[in-house]
């Protein structure tokens, strides 16, 4: 009886102190990377609106959650939002962040940069953005890129809209410069025809072998960067 009445003691004992202890428990607060979190996993199920509501509740949290703001950035571009686009990607460009938790970020930062300033028509923006994620990805130690949100958007698109850029370029210069642009923009649409990544998805290689100066030559180029934009959407 004297063990059973013991026993008895230590339960009570034991739910009493469980009691308290659920008394003082702090009530749970998500922090900015849990908010950006479930931004993340809003934006891969492609709801932008969703996710960019989450991305402000990051950045009102912590205005210095680089993150954050890439979040709103790719949010914004997918929503057609060029200008907004490019000054969220800016604003988390002059924030610190932690490499290990966001290892790519810098990479992210520069390609959201291409495609935003491709929406906005700034052709020398886009060169100029792409280069420097190009920098980086020369290095083997790095390796190609590809957006970890988004596996279907990588290292190619921005070669296309590098590509785009120069032709672009090519046609507002003066005859010298267009030369120069259509040649490098041959020579990027080259480097994707290439790309070993390109041909493991079944796609052939393409030798693009003309003259530059030709309008039928570039007529040609225009024809094949529409035709790798839609090759593109499906690897």
């Amino acid at each position: 009886m004297k063990q059973y009445i013991n026993n008895k003691n230590l339960i009570l004992w034991c739910l009493a102190l469980m009691l308290f202890a659920a008394s003082c428990r702090q009530p749970v607060v998500p922090t900015e990377e849990d908010l950006a979190g479930y931004g993340w996993v809003l934006y891969e199920e492609g709801k932008y609106d969703e996710a960019r509501e989450w991305f402000f509740d990051a950045v009102y949290k912590d205005a210095f959650y680089a993150d954050g703001f890439n979040g709103l950035g790719w949010c914004f571009g997918k929503l057609r939002q060029a200008d907004s686009a490019r000054a969220y990607f800016t604003d988390a460009q002059s924030k610190s962040y932690d490499p290990y938790d966001t290892p790519n970020l810098k990479l992210d930062l520069f390609a959201g940069l291409v495609f935003s300033y491709s929406g906005m028509n700034l052709d020398s923006n886009v060169i100029m953005n792409a280069d420097s994620l190009f920098f980086y990805t020369d290095n083997p130690d790095v390796g190609s890129w590809y957006f970890s949100h988004d596996n279907k958007i990588n290292h190619l698109d921005i070669r296309l809209e590098r590509a785009l850029a120069l032709f672009n370029l090519g046609l507002s210069n003066n005859p010298v410069n267009a030369h120069e642009n259509f040649q490098k923009c041959r020579d990027e649409l080259q480097d994707i025809y290439n790309d070993q990544y390109f041909q493991d998805s079944g796609n052939a290689k393409v030798n693009l072998n003309g003259d530059v100066t030709l309008v039928s030559f570039r007529m040609d180029l225009a024809n094949r960067m529409e035709q790798l934009q839609q090759i593109l959407k499906n690897i």
